[in-house]
């Protein structure tokens, strides 16, 4: 099932709603509900029930945001570097899973948001300087995937928001794919610095005891 769903606000492709219906006696049933529940995601789309842009929905989201000084602050740090200079602009009403995804592709491939092609140098400060070796040529650097997931469950908990307000019907961040966890890199220390360690900490019975017991069994912290 397939339905023409308009031209996406950032890659400027054709997009369109899919789902696989299973075949079966239902199929045809199944395959009308699925019809049905697209064309009111279009029509949604198309006839928003609101106009507002996303940077208007993330500021009377914060208004109404109950956490710590500290939470918010880091928010809106976040919000202000990654989410408005490339989202903010967009009416929050065409938002969809497919701009949310083509967002963080951006955002692994270069957190300066060049996409890969911007010619520039980085300047040490803002405002006429003398430039020094600290002024370099841009280099994309992907944004870290904790960094990236951080993005997404604010983005979500703002979208959540929009369709309890019924400015939205749906929230787009929860039909994306979410953003991949941090892989772990452990560095375990090898045998003679565990050895070492060990040795030292015998220097406390009790604290001893406990390195022991951990570097013998494995056991997690």
């Amino acid at each position: 099932m397939k339905v023409y769903a308009g031209i996406d606000p950032i890659t400027k492709k054709r997009h369109h709603l899919t789902e696989t219906i299973p075949p079966g006696p239902t199929a045809l049933k199944e395959a009308e509900k699925a019809r049905t529940r697209f064309l009111a995601q279009v029509d949604d789309r198309r006839n928003p029930r609101t106009r507002a842009s996303v940077d208007q929905l993330l500021d009377r989201w914060l208004e109404v945001l109950d956490v710590e000084a500290s939470t918010r602050q880091g928010y809106v740090k976040t919000l202000n570097k990654h989410v408005r200079p490339l989202l903010g602009k967009l009416p929050v009403g065409p938002l969809d899973a497919e701009t949310l995804e083509f967002f963080y592709a951006l955002l692994r491939k270069c957190r300066g948001h060049c996409g890969g092609g911007r010619k520039a140098i980085e300047h040490r400060k803002a405002g006429p300087h003398d430039c020094t070796d600290k002024c370099r040529p841009h280099e994309c650097k992907p944004l870290a995937p904790a960094s990236i997931r951080q993005i997404h469950w604010i983005l979500s908990g703002a979208l959540n928001r929009a369709v309890r307000w019924r400015w939205i019907a749906v929230n787009p961040a929860d039909q994306a794919e979410k953003p991949g966890m941090p892989q772990p890199n452990p560095h375990p220390p090898s045998a003679a610095e565990a050895a070492r360690l060990v040795t030292e900490a015998w220097k406390d019975p009790d604290w001893g005891a406990f390195v022991c017991v951990a570097m013998t069994t494995g056991a997690r912290g």
